[in-house]
């Protein structure tokens, strides 16, 4: 928990789930179950806060939900340290990267709390993402973990060199690729002016109708400042216009598509837009303004926020008062997720909020032909917790892992733009309302994790997973264990 914003005590990654392996070496499944259960619950508790200012029943649900994989996984370690003891390291070092990685599947699947997170802010470890993803650096980091266990428990002596010098010659040839990949030349990108316009309106006001004309007359201030100062691409907020079915107002559509022939630039504008339905469903979209004052394009975010955007088993729970906070959205269809900005020769792919926490969205943005990612969001609703901070250093490992910018608007902040080796080139401070313009060097080469995807998390399960198969070496049949 200390490794993560605020406390930013980010060096005790490694060694923070040594006391975890102490715990379950030997104890068997049942006793492993419990342990992976006060585990998973205590953190995801703490990781998760965030989730209750959709109400206690959203926020434990999340919370319980993102225990099930630590509970089963702690099940696994007991059972195979207790009948492979000689395999527990590695069968927990591998487990872990797996449980990683398995939970950013399903609907309640995020990277969030990853222990390489921690390490954000540092780009000479982070380069190691751009060829095996988010998982490498945790696994330097679960090496080092596994490093001190066998230190520390004298049954693991004829482990320890093994361990040791494995885990120093992977941290030394990562460090030296991430040495070399800051000081790679990149060759000529599109280079171009990037704005962000903060608008800085709280969830207490988000949606006042008092405030709406306020909000609208911010964003269009904002956005004059940015193309005095020559941003050529203006992203606003998710969710940024206070009106629901704005593609449907022509006033209001006339009044942002003049906006972004005053301005000259392409404008992003984040919306709620109604569905004609019986359920009064809606959709959460960006839509492209183009200089010449024309809507060309439109992205409905497709990975919804369970709990708060949509209300899982809605059926049942929706009768009950409790969850009148969860909204009615639904996936959009118009899935492609990346725009053209043919007079800038530039191809922005969106991640709407929550969709910019997994990799394999931003990777698909990529395939699909982006050179660089733009993520809106409106975080107003964390209000000062921590997570608001982690979520725009999510924003950072999607810029290593495909060698793309990163331009990030929220609406309460935290927004900036990321350059494609990870280093924050612009940052705004959180609630205010403020703008930010910077250069941004959109680019077309693919990283090997681009082009390889999620294959160091599948072996890690496989290893795992044949732990407990695997003959017995001379040492666990000579007692030493």
């Amino acid at each position: 928990m200390l490794a993560f914003p605020f406390t930013r005590l980010f060096p005790l990654t490694l060694g923070c789930l040594v006391p975890l392996m102490l715990a379950l070496r030997g104890q068997g499944w049942l006793r492993g179950l419990l342990f992976g259960l006060l585990f998973g619950f205590i953190f995801q508790s703490y990781i998760m806060f965030w989730a209750n200012f959709f109400g206690p029943p959203a926020y434990l649900f999340l919370a319980g939900y993102k225990t099930v994989l630590p509970a089963f996984f702690g099940l696994l370690w007991g059972w195979i340290g207790r009948k492979r003891p000689e395999l527990y390291p590695l069968a927990f070092v591998a487990g872990f990267v797996g449980l990683e990685y398995l939970q950013t599947f399903g609907p309640f699947g995020v990277t969030w709390g990853m222990l390489s997170h921690a390490w954000a802010r540092y780009p000479l470890f982070l380069q190691v993402c751009s060829l095996f993803g988010p998982w490498a650096l945790s696994f330097l980091l679960l090496l080092a973990n596994a490093s001190l266990f066998v230190a520390l428990v004298p049954e693991y002596r004829s482990q320890r060199l093994r361990w040791w010098l494995t885990s120093a010659l992977l941290w030394l040839a990562a460090l030296g690729f991430g040495g070399w990949r800051l000081q790679q030349d990149w060759g000529p990108g599109t280079t171009f002016k990037a704005g962000v316009a903060q608008n800085s309106m709280g969830r207490d006001v988000r949606w006042d109708p008092n405030f709406a004309q306020t909000a609208v007359q911010n964003l269009e201030r904002l956005t004059l400042s940015a193309g005095a100062k020559g941003a050529q691409l203006i992203v606003w907020p998710e969710t940024a216009i206070p009106y629901r079915g704005f593609l449907k107002l022509p006033q209001l559509t006339f009044e942002i598509g003049m906006l972004g022939l005053q301005s000259k630039a392409y404008i992003i504008v984040g919306s709620i837009e109604k569905l004609d339905d019986e359920y009064k469903h809606t959709v959460n979209c960006a839509s492209l303004v183009t200089p010449q004052g024309a809507f060309e394009g439109r992205y409905d975010k497709q990975r919804l926020v369970p709990g708060g955007e949509y209300l899982p088993l809605e059926s049942v729970l929706r009768p009950y008062k409790i969850f009148d906070r969860v909204m009615r959205y639904i996936p959009g269809e118009h899935s492609g997720g990346v725009f053209d900005c043919p007079d800038l020769k530039v191809r922005p792919g969106m991640l709407i909020c929550f969709e910019s926490m997994v990799p394999y969205l931003a990777a698909q943005r990529v395939r699909d032909g982006s050179d660089v990612l733009v993520v809106a969001t409106n975080d107003g609703w964390f209000g000062t917790n921590p997570a608001i901070m982690h979520h725009f250093e999510m924003a950072i490992f999607r810029a290593v892992e495909q060698g793309r910018p990163v331009i990030q608007c929220g609406n309460t902040g935290v927004s900036g733009m990321i350059d494609e080796r990870g280093r924050v080139m612009e940052e705004t401070p959180i609630n205010q309302a403020v703008l930010a313009v910077h250069e941004v060097t959109a680019r077309q080469q693919r990283t090997v994790y681009a082009r390889v995807g999620d294959v160091l998390p599948w072996l890690a399960l496989l290893v795992f997973l044949l732990c407990p198969m695997l003959p017995k070496g001379r040492e666990a049949s000579a007692g030493n264990l």
